[in-house]
């Protein structure tokens, strides 16, 4: 577990104790303070994927101290991220089968996707023992609080964001911290107004839905079909062979996020207003020289619809 630990602690803050136990028992897979209970009849990836998992509580519950009663996916999503992280990572290594993903996290946006179409969601503000379904907590603790920090990483950009964990685990080690206290470091470390995401993607069930509805000449008609506002990454494939990326930030982030691995060398247009149904996007090519238009090429957005975030539409077969 050297490598996991080494990982783990320049990602997400130092593991502050000096030993960590794997013990034979109980049902599954409980964390403990320093100890997991795990059973051992399993795969070898199984049992991995599990321990992982279970020690990343280590850095959410036992250090952060996050109440799981009250907001469940400070601690099992975020353990969630973290644990499709290391196991990335791994994979990455050689240290266990399987194939290294540019992003761990699009199954679990995908999932999330498919239970919020359902109409079986409901909030994260739920108490954990209050939901109606175990899916829906299941759901909501898990995925969605995992798909939440792959959200936040998409407004704030890779760096900002490794940035902001690592401040998040510092200011508020051994402090227990709630979903305020969480969004104030992401607010502090980006420089961004972070209370509108907040506000509809914990507070509410609302979906994300992005449409390019057209385009005329250099004009790229988008349309917002959802209820929460989302920053927009355009990707623009030219004839030339050329990809032109073009950023167009929320204007209640109050800021726009900085170059990151996988949309970069973009260009800043302005902002959309939060209550405009529209937006008109004026590009630098001609409609002729262009092969394909998308909104958010790298996935990590959580629309629920993706087959209008392509210009020329795509046929939907399926999902």
């Amino acid at each position: 577990m050297d490598e996991v630990f080494t990982f783990a602690n320049d990602e997400f803050g130092k593991y502050p104790f000096d030993g960590y136990s794997f013990i034979q028992g109980g049902d599954g897979g409980m964390e403990y303070p320093m100890a997991t209970l795990i059973t051992g009849n399993r795969t070898f990836i199984s049992l991995v994927g599990v321990c992982v998992h279970e020690l990343m509580h280590s850095w959410f519950q036992t250090v952060l101290g996050s109440n799981e009663s009250l907001y469940p996916w400070m601690d099992e999503g975020f353990a969630s991220f973290a644990a499709s992280e290391v196991m990335n990572h791994l994979k990455e290594k050689k240290l266990i089968p399987g194939e290294y993903e540019k992003d761990p996290h699009l199954k679990s946006i995908t999932r999330y996707i498919i239970f919020a179409l359902s109409g079986r969601e409901e909030p994260l503000t739920t108490h954990a023992d209050h939901f109606t379904t175990n899916s829906a907590y299941g759901t909501a603790a898990y995925t969605k609080g995992e798909v939440l920090l792959e959200q936040l990483r998409y407004i704030l950009g890779d760096k900002t964001f490794d940035e902001a964990m690592l401040r998040y685990f510092n200011t508020w080690k051994f402090k227990h911290p709630n979903a305020n206290d969480f969004f104030r470091v992401m607010e502090k470390q980006s420089g961004l107004e972070l209370d509108w995401f907040r506000e509809y993607f914990v507070n509410t069930i609302y979906t994300i839905d992005y449409e390019i509805e057209g385009i005329s000449g250099n004009n790229i008609v988008l349309k917002n079909n959802g209820l929460v506002p989302m920053p927009l990454d355009i990707t623009v494939t030219a004839k030339n062979g050329k990809i032109y990326n073009y950023y167009i930030p929320q204007e209640i982030m109050r800021g726009e996020k900085n170059e990151e691995t996988c949309f970069n060398n973009f260009k800043i247009m302005s902002d959309w207003a939060w209550t405009d149904p529209t937006y008109q996007l004026k590009i630098d090519q001609d409609e002729k020289d262009i092969i394909s238009i998308e909104i958010d090429s790298s996935k990590r957005m959580a629309d629920i619809n993706r087959f209008n975030n392509i210009w020329p539409r795509m046929e939907k077969t399926s999902r």
